[in-house]
Protein backbone atom coordinates (compact mmCIF):
# COMPACT_ATOMS: atom_id res chain seq x y z
CA UNK A 1 0.00 0.00 0.00
CA UNK A 2 1.48 3.32 -1.22
CA UNK A 3 0.15 6.69 0.34
CA UNK A 4 -1.97 7.09 -2.63
CA UNK A 5 -4.25 4.15 -0.70
CA UNK A 6 -5.19 6.47 1.98
CA UNK A 7 -6.68 9.32 0.55
CA UNK A 8 -7.71 10.98 3.69
CA UNK A 9 -3.43 10.78 4.54
CA UNK A 10 -2.99 12.44 1.13
CA UNK A 11 -1.13 15.31 0.79
CA UNK A 12 -3.01 18.14 -0.40
CA UNK A 13 -2.87 20.65 -3.26
CA UNK A 14 0.70 22.98 -2.38
CA UNK A 15 1.96 20.48 0.15
CA UNK A 16 -0.13 20.27 3.04
CA UNK A 17 -1.58 17.65 4.67
CA UNK A 18 -5.18 17.77 5.68
CA UNK A 19 -5.62 20.34 2.97
CA UNK A 20 -5.52 23.38 5.11
CA UNK A 21 -3.38 26.78 3.62
CA UNK A 22 -3.39 29.93 5.40
CA UNK A 23 -4.99 32.75 3.70
CA UNK A 24 -2.69 35.89 3.41
CA UNK A 25 -5.45 38.21 3.00
CA UNK A 26 -7.28 36.91 6.47
CA UNK A 27 -3.70 35.88 8.24
CA UNK A 28 -3.39 39.52 9.50
CA UNK A 29 -6.73 40.89 9.85
CA UNK A 30 -8.71 41.50 12.72
CA UNK A 31 -10.35 37.62 13.55
CA UNK A 32 -13.91 37.37 13.92
CA UNK A 33 -16.03 36.05 17.22
CA UNK A 34 -16.11 32.86 15.70
CA UNK A 35 -12.36 32.37 14.28
CA UNK A 36 -10.64 29.43 15.50
CA UNK A 37 -7.57 30.69 14.21
CA UNK A 38 -5.07 30.14 16.65
CA UNK A 39 -4.17 33.98 17.26
CA UNK A 40 -8.56 34.36 18.29
CA UNK A 41 -8.17 31.76 20.36
CA UNK A 42 -4.93 33.03 22.12
CA UNK A 43 -7.38 36.75 21.54
CA UNK A 44 -9.89 35.01 23.58
CA UNK A 45 -7.60 33.64 26.28
CA UNK A 46 -5.62 36.46 27.33
CA UNK A 47 -9.13 39.01 27.51
CA UNK A 48 -11.01 36.30 29.42
CA UNK A 49 -7.45 35.55 31.74
CA UNK A 50 -7.84 39.05 32.58
CA UNK A 51 -10.93 38.85 34.15
CA UNK A 52 -9.68 36.74 36.17
CA UNK A 53 -8.66 32.66 36.78
CA UNK A 54 -10.11 30.08 33.88
CA UNK A 55 -10.45 26.68 33.70
CA UNK A 56 -9.88 25.45 30.55
CA UNK A 57 -13.68 24.06 30.25
CA UNK A 58 -14.22 27.43 30.56
CA UNK A 59 -11.86 28.62 27.95
CA UNK A 60 -13.09 25.71 26.00
CA UNK A 61 -16.58 26.83 25.81
CA UNK A 62 -15.61 30.15 24.95
CA UNK A 63 -14.48 28.89 21.83
CA UNK A 64 -10.18 28.09 22.95
CA UNK A 65 -10.39 24.54 21.89
CA UNK A 66 -6.49 23.86 22.50
CA UNK A 67 -6.26 25.70 25.65
CA UNK A 68 -2.38 24.02 26.31
CA UNK A 69 -1.02 24.54 23.36
CA UNK A 70 -2.06 28.61 22.74
CA UNK A 71 -1.05 29.42 26.69
CA UNK A 72 2.48 27.84 25.99
CA UNK A 73 2.41 29.63 22.92
CA UNK A 74 1.44 32.72 25.25
CA UNK A 75 4.07 32.13 27.44
CA UNK A 76 7.22 31.06 25.30
CA UNK A 77 6.53 33.36 22.09
CA UNK A 78 4.63 36.49 23.79
CA UNK A 79 6.16 36.86 26.91
CA UNK A 80 2.72 35.88 29.03
CA UNK A 81 3.48 34.83 32.40
CA UNK A 82 0.53 32.15 32.94
CA UNK A 83 0.66 30.11 35.86
CA UNK A 84 -1.59 26.74 35.44
CA UNK A 85 -2.90 25.15 38.29
CA UNK A 86 -4.15 21.40 38.52
CA UNK A 87 -8.08 21.12 40.07
CA UNK A 88 -11.09 19.01 39.63
CA UNK A 89 -14.23 20.38 38.34
CA UNK A 90 -17.64 18.80 37.65
CA UNK A 91 -19.02 20.19 33.97
CA UNK A 92 -23.00 21.18 34.17
CA UNK A 93 -23.70 17.58 33.17
CA UNK A 94 -22.30 16.37 36.68
CA UNK A 95 -19.41 14.70 34.88
CA UNK A 96 -16.17 15.02 37.17
CA UNK A 97 -12.94 16.32 35.40
CA UNK A 98 -9.93 15.56 37.50
CA UNK A 99 -6.48 17.67 37.10
CA UNK A 100 -7.93 20.08 34.68
CA UNK A 101 -6.21 23.34 34.11
CA UNK A 102 -6.53 26.68 35.97
CA UNK A 103 -4.70 28.90 34.36
CA UNK A 104 -3.89 32.26 36.46
CA UNK A 105 -2.57 35.23 34.52
CA UNK A 106 0.20 36.48 37.03
CA UNK A 107 1.64 39.34 34.30
CA UNK A 108 2.00 40.50 31.05
CA UNK A 109 4.71 41.15 28.63
CA UNK A 110 6.35 44.60 29.19
CA UNK A 111 6.21 46.78 26.30
CA UNK A 112 9.84 46.83 24.70
CA UNK A 113 11.15 50.28 24.38
CA UNK A 114 12.01 51.59 20.44
CA UNK A 115 15.46 51.83 20.00
CA UNK A 116 16.59 55.15 19.39
CA UNK A 117 18.69 55.92 16.49
CA UNK A 118 21.66 57.81 17.03
CA UNK A 119 23.34 59.94 14.28
CA UNK A 120 26.83 60.69 14.90
CA UNK A 121 27.72 64.42 13.59
CA UNK A 122 31.22 65.37 13.85
CA UNK A 123 31.63 65.14 17.87
CA UNK A 124 28.38 65.86 18.30
CA UNK A 125 25.56 62.99 18.99
CA UNK A 126 21.90 64.07 18.24
CA UNK A 127 19.27 61.50 19.26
Amino acid sequence: MNRNDHPEKAKAPGGQAGGFQGNKKTDNAKCSAKSTTAEAQRQRILDALRTGPKTSYELRRLGAYSCAARVKELRDRFGYVIRTERVTLWDQDGFEHTRSALYVLDTEPKLRKQPRHVIRTGSKVVP
